[in-house]
């Protein structure tokens, strides 16, 4: 499975899985995704996980999609699946949308084991870390970066997207913020990427708290790390 958001050792139980279209698109005429969302229970039945999934849906664009995505992308787990083109044979169209709907069908089963696996572990050890719905701007930002820089494909872009609002903000509220070089910052690769990021955020913090010396020093780290920057 390829998980563009989310891992296999630590499921939301909350699945969006899609794939693009070339040629016909069986759920809607023209559209160039299917995509479908499957939530497994942890309220299980013995040893049984229930699961719904949903009808598959067909959206005109991977752009849509994102647009969907963007507000709750907290909120789920996203695969992509191989691509989808329908045979122009009929019978050879039949046996495709056979195969694929197997192919579908393992796939939430192998999902559903992940849910179980990690059930299993946060039962036999304790729990290290409370996460919580972070609520300032500034808590935000550096939850949605390392969120932008730890994805790919659609979920990345529908983070980019709840982000540049949060930008905004700052731009509006905070014009003392160079938010336009941590913008910068956020295409910058590996670990000097991270690095980059996460001093920019304490930076934001020192000069919101008025301490202005950290903040000076911050600065400097990051200069030197971005003049030596290919």
């Amino acid at each position: 499975m390829n998980f563009e958001r989310g891992s296999k050792p630590n499921p939301t139980g909350n699945l969006i899985a899609y794939c693009h279209v070339f040629g016909e698109n069986p759920i809607a005429p023209g559209g160039k995704i299917i995509a479908s969302n499957v939530v497994v229970s942890f309220l299980k039945i013995g040893d049984n996980y229930p699961v719904v999934t949903f009808p598959p849906v067909g959206l005109p664009s991977k752009e849509e999609l994102m647009k969907i995505l963007a507000d709750n992308i907290h909120l789920y787990d996203v695969v992509q699946l191989p691509d989808f083109q329908m045979p122009e044979n009929k019978e050879l169209a039949n046996q495709y949308i056979q195969e694929r709907m197997e192919q579908f069908n393992s796939m939430v089963m192998r999902y559903v084991e992940f849910c179980k696996v990690k059930e299993k572990k946060t039962q036999t050890t304790s729990l290290t870390e409370h996460l919580e719905q972070v609520s300032e701007p500034l808590e935000t930002l550096a939850s949605l970066s390392l969120e932008f820089r730890n994805t790919s494909g659609i979920a990345r872009e529908a983070t980019r997207l709840k982000m540049e609002r949060i930008v905004d903000y700052f731009h509006n509220n905070h014009p003392t913020l160079d938010i336009d070089n941590f913008k910068k910052a956020l295409s910058v690769p590996g670990k000097m990427g991270d690095e980059l990021v996460g001093l920019y955020i304490q930076k934001f913090n020192a000069i919101q708290i008025e301490n202005y010396e950290t903040a000076s020093d911050l600065r400097k780290r990051i200069l030197e790390i971005e003049s030596s920057s290919p």
